[in-house]
């Protein structure tokens, strides 16, 4: 699996995206998000998103009533745009799937006429450092994934997507995995360069040792 190009993923933003709202999942340029879908309007996205561009952008949502949720769920306005990498058909309809982040972005809800929400995204545009590779390595040894775990993590996005873009996933992975609130990780999302994405991921992690 190669060929990932996201800076020309990237080139299509702004654009309408679908949105999938979930509860304390924040994805991150690069990482990957495994993610299985089983409701009926989701099952529709992912179909659109198929025999479209394959973009989903995830959205964290918002507190809400049953009801609310039911009907148009609230989502941040910070989300990420993932692709969707890989899918899996089951025999019932629901399916699994895979996205890899393409960009965090700042999303406008908009109204398409489906069963789920969508919005229109500008993009957050990515600032890379010279200095990555070494932050990158305090990150790692602040936080998980274990050294196995990376290794054959950093393999996989390798096969996957460009050299340069490897670092920048490993970091975004790294902040996915972190045991901090989503709130936090909404913070880091929001950083539009990844020195300082990791630089704070590292605070926060070192205050959740103080705290515990």
């Amino acid at each position: 699996m190669s060929g990932i190009d996201l800076d020309a993923m990237r080139a299509l933003f702004p654009c309408d995206v679908p949105v999938f709202p979930l509860p304390g999942a924040v994805l991150f340029p690069g990482a990957l998000m495994p993610l299985h879908i089983f409701e009926p309007r989701y099952r529709e996205m992912v179909s659109d998103a198929l025999a479209g561009d394959r973009l989903i952008a995830m959205g964290l949502l918002l507190e809400c009533d049953r009801e609310e949720y039911e009907a148009r769920p609230p989502f941040h306005e910070t989300v990420c745009v993932g692709h969707l990498l890989q899918h899996k058909m089951l025999p019932d309809g629901r399916s699994n799937i895979v996205l890899v982040g393409v960009g965090a972005g700042t999303a406008r809800p908009s109204e398409r006429g489906k069963p789920y929400r969508t919005a229109q995204v500008d993009l957050i545009e990515e600032q890379r450092g010279d200095d990555s590779d070494a932050l990158l390595r305090r990150v790692h040894e602040a936080s998980p994934p274990g050294d196995q775990a990376f290794e054959d993590l950093w393999e996989r996005l390798a096969e996957i997507l460009p050299a340069a873009e490897v670092p920048g996933a490993m970091l975004g992975s790294c902040a996915q995995a972190a045991a901090i609130p989503p709130a936090q990780k909404l913070l880091l999302l929001e950083e539009p360069g990844l020195l300082r994405r990791g630089e704070r991921l590292l605070e926060f992690l070192n205050r959740s040792w103080r705290w515990n």
